[in-house]
């Protein structure tokens, strides 16, 4: 006589895995487990079967060793036998806790996560960057440098305008008062020519 597959529950299935009872919901909605046909649990063997073929290598050692662990507890569970849910449930957390229902960080799997994160950050940082331009209030190196370099220029031009303009002024005046006026007169001259500059500069760079 042919044998047939047994049916068993998801908590009895999940001590044959050995893993949380939670984590079976978990293995049918990803495929990897065989209903029965009335839908009320699994077939065993054949669900065994499926959830080795489609396991993660970086589970198998701990899906052997509990399976030995627990193989002669379990030789029963085909028979139709109940299994007290609170024991499983003790059972599952004391053993299984923190190793079947999460893959392990494998080294790959940490330089792939370092990896997204810097690109998120840097994507962040870029996003932050053009709302600060389209705003204006952050401006792009080069263009300041350049305002500041004809800034310093104009400075150097009106410096050396006054003195040229002053000299023969201040030669033909004996007057302190006089002399006053005149260096002033050039001064402020000076002041509102590089004023006008940084004004223009300033427009030229925001624009």
């Amino acid at each position: 006589m042919a044998s047939e597959d047994v049916q068993v529950t998801g908590k009895e299935l999940a001590v044959l895995i050995g893993c949380r009872p939670s984590y079976i919901v978990e293995l049918k909605k990803k495929g990897r487990l065989v209903s029965a046909e009335d839908g009320k649990g699994y077939l065993r063997d054949a669900s065994l079967a499926l959830y080795g073929q489609t396991q993660d290598p970086a589970y198998s050692a701990v899906a052997a060793r509990h399976a030995q662990a627990r193989g002669s507890s379990l030789a029963g569970a085909g028979d139709g036998a109940g299994v007290d849910g609170d024991d499983l449930d003790d059972d599952s957390d004391s053993e299984a806790s923190g190793e079947s229902t999460a893959a392990p960080a494998t080294p790959d799997a940490k330089r792939k996560a370092k990896a997204l994160a810097d690109k998120a950050e840097i994507d962040a940082k870029a996003a932050a960057r053009d709302y600060e331009v389209s705003m204006g209030k952050l401006l792009d190196a080069s263009q300041v440098e350049a305002v500041l370099a004809e800034a310093a220029t104009a400075i150097r031009v009106e410096l050396e305008r006054m003195a040229d303009a002053l000299a023969p002024q201040l030669a033909a005046t004996a007057d302190e008062a006089r002399c006053r006026e005149l260096i002033w007169n050039e001064v402020s001259h000076a002041l509102e020519e590089m004023s006008r500059g940084f004004r223009s500069a300033s427009a030229v760079v925001v624009e």
